[in-house]
């Protein structure tokens, strides 16, 4: 008899406990269709250098849905390069936050999620150089109401951005003599190059070609302002050509290169 009490009271006891157990986990219903507000910062550096921001005309960000193509999010990455010590010159562990700078470029969005999404995150830039500009991107699944904040998604980019300070290739050139070159090589950041500057360029030329060949080649050395460059090609025949400004840091993995039409006449 008594065992025949122990039983049922036990078997209680257990769905009890079971009951419990799973209203504890249990949580009113949501719908799936419920949009939540989901917060992404994306922040674009140069390789080995700082932030990508509005000193070159800052980065087109987008965000795509994987799955159809949907674009979520576009705008701009603007703002200054970053705290150069944070970046470039402290040691950090690893986890630590260091484009949070309150001056440091960003994109910042807001994007309303109803479930798990597949993402591709773009970078374009930097639009003050649309004839040099570089692309990259990064595919990550975003959940609905999990934040991406602090340094959030990071993009790189690889190379510099190059300025043709002479000759002037809107005017016709005088031929026959020799032609000067200086151009201005600095980081896709804007960040100086020198060779005491934090970044070096490890070979800069230019280069004149025509009808596919290369005319003439030289080295452009360090002109003794930062960035800039210079060299001069011995003689300039009459002609049309494509000058072309090549800088390059296999190092580094850095490359960058500008083409101008030229005309020389005599």
């Amino acid at each position: 008899m008594r065992l025949s009490l122990v039983f049922p009271l036990a078997a209680a006891a257990l769905l009890s406990a079971c009951t419990g157990s799973r209203s504890a986990v249990s949580s009113a219903p949501v719908s799936a269709t419920t949009a939540v507000p989901t917060k992404v910062i994306v922040h674009v550096a140069t390789h080995d250098a700082k932030l990508i921001g509005s000193a070159v005309g800052g980065v087109r960000i987008t965000i795509r849905d994987v799955n159809d193509d949907r674009v979520l999010a576009t705008g701009l990455h603007e703002g200054g390069t970053g705290d150069t010590r944070r970046l470039m010159q402290e040691p950090r562990s690893r986890g630590d936050r260091i484009f949070t700078a309150p001056d440091g470029a960003r994109f910042e969005t807001t994007i309303p999620l109803t479930m798990a999404t597949p993402v591709e995150v773009i970078a374009e830039g930097p639009l003050g150089y649309p004839d040099q500009m570089a692309r990259t991107s990064k595919r990550l699944m975003l959940v609905p109401g999990r934040d991406l904040v602090g340094d959030g998604v990071v993009l790189e980019m690889h190379g510099y951005v190059i300025d043709l300070l002479t000759p002037d290739s809107t005017r016709v050139l005088q031929g026959g003599g020799r032609l000067n070159v200086r151009a201005r090589v600095r980081m896709l950041c804007s960040c100086p190059t020198g060779p005491e500057a934090l970044w070096q360029v490890e070979e800069v030329r230019a280069r004149l070609v025509r009808n596919g060949l290369v005319v003439q080649d030289v080295p452009l050395t360090y002109a003794g302002t930062a960035s800039e460059y210079a060299g001069t090609f011995p003689s300039t025949p009459p002609g049309t050509y494509t000058l072309e400004i090549i800088a390059s840091s296999p190092k580094s993995t850095s490359f960058g290169v500008v083409r101008r039409a030229v005309e020389v006449r005599r």
